[in-house]
């Protein structure tokens, strides 16, 4: 009967196998977005969902530029923060932008980006170190390089930017 014939030995069990070999070996899943001309990438573990641009309600007496204000996300009043004040410094994000949430140490942000080109993953141990020439804030806040079409996209320290974020609200 065809159930009960053994597996072939290079039959993966499960979709989680595969997952678990992945993380064994450094894979990672990452957000590959945009900022201007510069490419970033965020873990997908921080990422809630991405959204049209929507309008940012501004709060009265904001103390960091950085600080956008608020966003209405499914009803739910979302704290709006520039990332781009953070790793290239002050730029407008076009029409066509989109609005990337994340969630980290309970604490959900969102962040306009000119674009979210995919989701893809990568071998960390690939990672290339930053060169010295890299903006010195972006490389602050950069764990290293990572190849992507032909373009060097600069892998982001999750605590350091949501630590550098959190104190926008300060």
């Amino acid at each position: 009967m065809l159930l009960d014939r053994d597996l072939p030995v290079d039959h993966d069990a499960s979709p989680v196998a595969r997952a678990d070999e992945e993380d064994r070996h450094g894979g990672e899943s990452v957000m590959v977005f945009r900022l201007g001309a510069e490419w970033f990438a965020l873990p997908t573990l921080v990422l809630d969902e991405i959204l049209r641009l929507r309008p940012v309600h501004t709060l009265p007496h904001r103390g960091h530029p950085g600080l956008l204000g608020l966003v209405n996300v499914r009803g739910e009043l979302v704290i709006c923060v520039s990332i781009a004040q953070l790793l290239i410094g002050p730029m407008a994000v076009g029409d066509h932008g989109r609005l990337v949430v994340v969630r980290h140490e309970g604490r959900r942000l969102a962040f306009p980006v000119d674009e979210v080109q995919h989701l893809r993953n990568h071998d960390t141990r690939a990672l290339r170190p930053v060169p010295v020439t890299l903006a010195r804030s972006a490389s602050a806040y950069t764990r290293g390089l990572l190849g992507w079409q032909g373009m060097q996209v600069g892998r982001l320290d999750e605590d350091l930017v949501f630590a550098a974020m959190e104190r926008f609200l300060a």
